[in-house]
C-alpha cells in the first residue's frame, strides 16, 4: 500500500486501503485540497464524495485505471457543499447505469437536487444507517449535526475499518508532497485552523467524535475530505488532540473574515480558558492574561479591579495592588465584565488596531463567566479574612470598654524589660449598691478612658474582668513606672462622676512592679508581685501607688 505522493505519479490512482483508493485530483496552489475515495467492489462500488467540476475529469480517469466506471453504483454525499458534490450533474452524462443512487442524509437530499443531475435518492436514515455490499462488505453511517452541516454524517467501510470522516479530521494543506501523514503534530497543526474556522463549537466537536467512537472503536485508517489521511498508529492520538481545539472562531468576529485574526484570538481563548481553570489570585490572573495579550500582540497588558469589601476598589497592575477611588471609565479599554458587578477588567490596546480591541474586548465580556470564579473567590475569601480577624479581634476586646482583654494580654505576653501596673477600682461594689449596674458600666468606661489618656504610644493597656485592670509599660524602669502610675491615680481621681458613683468620684489603688531581661522571672511572678503591691495599696488606705521590690 503506497502512502505518499512520493515516488509516485499524482495522476495516478493510489490504493490508501484494500480496494479502497483515493482517485482525487490535486489542484496547484490549493491548501483547500478534497478528496475523492473510491471503494473498490464489484459492480455496486461506491464514490464517496464525487468532488466539483474542477476535478471530475481527473476522478474518472482515475476510476477507470482501477475498473470501469459502470461498476459504481452508490455516490455517497457526506454533505451538499459544491467542493464534494458539484460533479454530480456533470457524473449525469458519464455514468449512465440507471440504478445509480446518491447515498445521502435528507437535509442534503434538499440542496443536492439544485445540482440539476439525474440520480435518485438513498436515505441513510431510512436504511437503518447501513449500506450492505456485496462480497459481504457493510458501509455505515453515523450523523455528526453541525460539523459542519446540519445534516452531516460519516461513513465506515467495515472490511478495511476505514474512516470516511467528511469534514472532521480536515485540514488546510501547505505541502503538495504528503497524502498520508505520519506525525501527529503535523496533523494536528494543518488541523486546528481548518477546525478553528469551519466547526461551530468545541463540545459540538467532542460530542461528535464521541459518537462516532463508540459506534466504531476500531479505525485503521482516517479518511477525510480534505488534508491529510491519518493511518492507524495515529488515530486515537488524533482523536484526543481534536477534541482540544477552540473552535467557533468564525463567531468572535461580525465583520472581519480574516482566518488569522480569528485564529489569533483563538488562541489567546485557549490560554485564558486554560489560565482561569487554575488561577484564583487576582494578581496572578492579571499577569496571566498580560502574558497571553502580550503574547498573541492582542494588546499591551491589563489591569483588574475588584470592589473588595471593607477595602473598596482596589487595582492589580504589573505585580503591583493600589487602591483607587474608582475605575478608569475609558469605554474602549474597559471591560464591565458582564455577570460580576464587583470587578472591572481594563485593557490597554495601546495604538493597536482599533477592530482588534473591540473584538477582544467582546471575548473577554463572552469570557466573564469563566472569570468569574477567580474574582468571586477572592472576594469570598477576603471576606470571610475581614470576618475571621474582626471575630478574633473581638474574641481578645472587652466589649463594654474597648480595651484589650485577658485573651489579648495572652495573645501579647510582654518580655525584656517592662513594667507591669496592676489597677483596681476602690470601693466599686459601692457604685453598683448605690448607683445601678447601668451607672457602674459608666464609670468603667469613663475609667477606661482616663487610664488610656495619660499613656504614651506602645503602652497597653488591660480590662481583666470586673472593675481590675493591667498596664503593660514597656522598656520603662522602676522610677518612671512610679511615675506614669501616679499620672493614671490622679486623671482616674480627676473624673466627674456626678449621678454615677457616690460622691461623683472614684479611686483607684495602683500596684508596680518590673521585669528585666536578665532575669529569669516569666509574666507571672511579674503581675503576681504586681497585684501583691495592688493590694498593698488597697491595706494601706486605697488610692495610692504602691512599688513592689525588685
Amino acid at each position: 500500500m503506497q502512502t505518499g505522493w512520493d515516488d509516485m505519479d499524482p495522476t495516478s490512482a493510489i490504493e490508501v486501503a484494500d480496494g479502497v483508493w483515493w482517485v482525487g485530483r490535486r489542484l496547484a496552489g490549493d491548501e483547500f485540497q478534497c478528496h475523492t475515495y473510491l471503494l473498490e467492489n464489484g459492480d455496486d462500488s461506491v464514490l464517496l464524495d464525487p468532488g466539483s467540476p474542477l476535478t471530475i475529469a481527473d476522478t474518472v480517469a482515475k476510476i477507470e485505471q482501477v475498473m470501469d466506471l459502470t461498476s459504481v453504483k452508490y455516490l455517497v454525499c457526506h454533505h451538499p457543499d459544491p467542493d464534494i458534490a458539484a460533479a454530480l450533474a456533470p457524473l449525469s452524462e458519464q455514468l449512465t447505469r440507471p440504478d445509480v443512487v446518491v447515498v445521502t442524509e435528507w437535509r442534503a437530499r434538499a440542496l443536492l437536487k439544485h445540482y440539476g443531475h439525474r440520480f435518485d435518492y438513498w436515505l441513510i436514515e431510512d436504511h437503518d444507517w447501513e449500506l450492505p455490499l456485496h462480497r459481504d462488505r457493510l458501509l455505515q453511517f453515523q450523523l455528526t449535526p453541525y460539523l459542519h452541516f446540519p445534516g452531516a454524517f460519516m461513513s465506515y467501510d467495515t472490511g478495511t475499518r476505514t474512516l470516511f470522516s467528511s469534514d472532521i479530521f480536515g485540514g488546510f494543506v501547505p505541502d503538495s508532497d504528503v497524502l498520508v501523514a505520519d506525525d501527529i503534530d503535523y496533523v494536528l497543526t494543518n488541523a486546528r485552523p481548518f477546525h478553528q474556522h469551519y466547526m461551530p463549537s468545541t463540545p459540538l466537536l467532542q460530542a461528535g467524535m464521541a459518537r462516532v467512537r463508540i459506534r466504531w472503536p476500531e479505525i485503521d485508517l482516517v479518511a477525510p475530505q480534505h488534508g491529510h489521511l491519518i493511518p492507524a498508529h495515529l488515530v486515537d492520538a488524533a482523536f484526543a488532540g481534536l477534541a482540544q481545539i477552540d473552535c467557533g472562531v468564525f463567531a468572535l468576529s461580525d465583520v472581519d473574515h480574516d482566518l488569522h485574526r480569528l485564529l489569533r484570538l483563538a488562541e489567546a481563548r485557549a490560554q485564558l480558558t486554560e489560565s482561569l481553570l487554575t488561577i484564583a489570585d487576582p494578581g496572578a490572573l492579571v499577569a496571566s492574561l498580560d502574558a497571553v495579550l502580550r503574547h498573541t500582540s492582542m494588546a499591551r497588558g491589563a489591569a483588574l479591579y475588584i470592589d473588595v469589601p471593607d477595602e473598596g476598589w482596589t487595582e492589580w497592575r504589573d505585580g503591583q495592588r493600589a487602591s483607587v477611588f474608582q475605575p478608569p471609565r475609558d469605554s474602549r479599554a474597559l471591560v464591565e465584565l458582564a455577570g460580576v458587578p464587583v470587578a472591572r477588567l481594563a485593557i490597554d490596546t495601546g495604538a493597536g488596531d482599533l477592530q482588534d480591541s473591540d473584538e477582544l474586548l467582546r471575548m473577554l465580556n463572552e469570557m466573564a463567566e469563566s472569570i468569574r470564579p477567580a474574582v468571586d473567590h477572592y472576594v469570598a475569601r477576603t471576606h470571610d479574612a475581614h470576618r475571621i480577624s474582626a471575630l478574633a479581634r473581638a474574641s481578645r476586646t472587652d466589649p463594654l470598654t474597648g480595651l484589650g482583654n485577658r485573651r489579648a494580654l495572652d495573645a501579647e505576653t510582654p518580655a525584656g524589660d517592662y513594667a507591669v501596673l496592676s489597677l483596681d477600682l476602690d470601693y466599686f461594689k459601692r457604685v453598683n449598691d448605690t448607683c445601678g449596674h447601668a451607672s457602674g458600666d459608666e464609670v468603667l468606661r469613663r475609667t477606661a478612658t482616663a487610664i488610656s489618656s495619660v499613656l504614651r504610644d506602645g503602652d497597653l493597656v488591660y480590662r481583666l474582668g470586673g472593675e481590675e485592670f493591667l498596664v503593660v509599660l514597656p522598656r520603662t524602669a522602676a522610677a518612671l513606672a512610679a511615675q506614669i502610675a501616679e499620672r493614671i491615680r490622679s486623671a482616674v481621681a480627676g473624673v466627674d462622676l456626678a449621678g454615677h458613683a457616690p460622691g461623683g468620684q472614684v479611686t483607684l489603688s495602683v500596684g508596680v512592679s518590673t521585669a528585666r531581661s536578665t532575669s529569669s522571672n516569666g509574666f507571672a511572678e511579674v503581675l503576681a508581685r504586681a497585684d501583691a503591691a495592688m493590694y498593698a495599696s488597697k491595706d494601706l488606705g486605697r488610692n495610692r501607688v504602691t512599688v513592689a521590690r525588685a
